[in-house]
């Protein structure tokens, strides 16, 4: 969880948050809920400030180690997207990764310039979200020879993730930027809020991602209140 550091902000600074708070949301902000609301923007770029301050370090640390180092803390694999383990991981040119998802790309079982992005690749849990498709799903796909996966061991021979590369599916999963979600405001409360909604409802989906093959796997309730 985030913890918002109050940093000492000036009265002129609450003031000038007061009228920009005030300006987007069209009426009067209590001082309170102004002081309240820079302080934890301010904490938030602090947050993000010392982030940066860490990768640039890490960065000149990588000068001096090239093929990479350990690194130690609680940070999340780049490829798993689990905590490092005993906070313990590595380090190089292609990000933070825990010491497993590390052996696979030593062995070549994945390739480190493909992790690095993430539209270049699909979790498991990205194909759920964006397609329905469940694990029962991806086993059968993959069973069939539909779906390629890169599959990562741990020591004792069990899964420890997988990921499918859409250089290794091409023709079957599409690029993730064609599949992204939207965010769409709603007003609630005399506020206005926001919330995603998945690609699919604001397309013809069949039509949108008629050059994959997927689409002729997966199905797609039509939906009366299509976003536009």
């Amino acid at each position: 969880m985030i913890q918002f550091l109050y940093m000492r902000l000036s009265e002129e600074q609450i003031l000038d948050f007061k009228k920009i708070l005030e300006k987007e949301k069209g009426k009067e902000v209590s001082m309170a809920e102004a002081t309240d609301g820079a302080h934890r923007l301010a904490g938030l770029a602090e947050i993000i400030y010392k982030g940066a301050q860490e990768d640039i370090k890490r960065k000149q640390k990588l000068k001096d180690n090239p093929k990479g180092y350990t690194i130690e803390g609680s940070y999340t694999c780049r490829v798993c997207k689990d905590i490092l383990p005993e906070h313990i991981g590595w380090y190089d040119k292609w990000g933070i990764k825990c010491m497993t998802c590390q052996n696979a790309i030593n062995k070549k079982i994945i390739p480190g310039s493909q992790i690095t992005d993430d539209d270049k690749w699909y979790s498991k849990w990205d194909l759920e979200s964006r397609f329905g498709l469940n694990r029962h799903g991806v086993k059968k796909f993959k069973k069939e020879g539909i779906l390629i996966s890169r599959e990562i061991l741990n020591d004792n021979g069990s899964k420890h993730c997988e990921i499918f590369l859409i250089k290794d599916n091409k023709d079957f999963l599409p690029p993730k930027k064609l599949v992204e979600s939207h965010l769409v405001p709603e007003k609630r409360d005399g506020k206005i809020w926001h919330h995603s909604e998945p690609w699919y409802r604001f397309v013809d989906p069949y039509e949108h991602l008629k050059d994959y093959k997927i689409m002729n796997y997966i199905e797609f309730v039509p939906s009366k209140d299509k976003k536009k």
